[in-house]
């Protein structure tokens, strides 16, 4: 009876030192594939008098078995096709085998805005509520597994993606009950 109860004890530690090692040896066997990044919108974060807080939002799916790390965001935007706000290597972590929600937040203080005044003062004038801020957001990586002997390998990609949000001017006051 001793005998057994160590013989499967044995075969339980050998399984439980052994299983994480053919985890590892599957992560360095299958080729790491490059993830995918779609634009998915924006959320008004919040709107001051001095202002506004804005989110955009992208969905970025990740094929490989491990999460990946070393993924960096930066952007640009624009108000008719002139810059007036960029961000640069926003650190991301992109979920093993699936999808990650990601917000890139921009802080728009209207001061920023003077190099794109003169069309955000036309639209004003025309009674329109909102401005279209196009993003171009850079997503870019060069992660990488690394063995027990030191050896790495990496993946590096850059994705693109330009996209038009209509943005609020100002918040919208509550008129309920009025």
């Amino acid at each position: 009876m001793n005998s057994s109860y160590s013989i499967i004890r044995a075969v339980m530690v050998l399984l439980i030192l052994a299983l994480p090692g053919c985890l590892y040896t599957k992560l360095m066997t299958a080729p790491l594939e490059k993830p995918t990044f779609t634009y998915t919108g924006s959320e008004l974060v919040e709107a001051t008098q001095s202002g506004v807080i804005v989110n955009f939002l992208f969905s970025a799916h990740n094929p490989n078995e491990a999460g990946l790390k070393g993924v960096t965001c930066s952007y640009e935007l624009f108000v008719e096709k002139k810059r007036f706000l960029t961000g640069t290597n926003i650190p991301l972590t992109l979920n093993p085998k699936g999808d990650t929600e990601i917000k890139v937040p921009a802080t728009i203080a209207y001061a920023d805005l003077y190099p794109v005044l003169g069309s955000i003062v036309r639209r004003i004038l025309a009674g329109q509520k909102t401005i279209p801020l196009t993003i171009d957001a850079l997503f870019s990586g060069k992660p990488a597994i690394y063995t027990e002997a030191g050896k790495e390998t990496p993946i590096s990609f850059e994705r693109r993606l330009v996209k038009t949000a209509e943005i609020p001017l100002q918040p919208e006051k509550n008129t309920r009950g009025q």
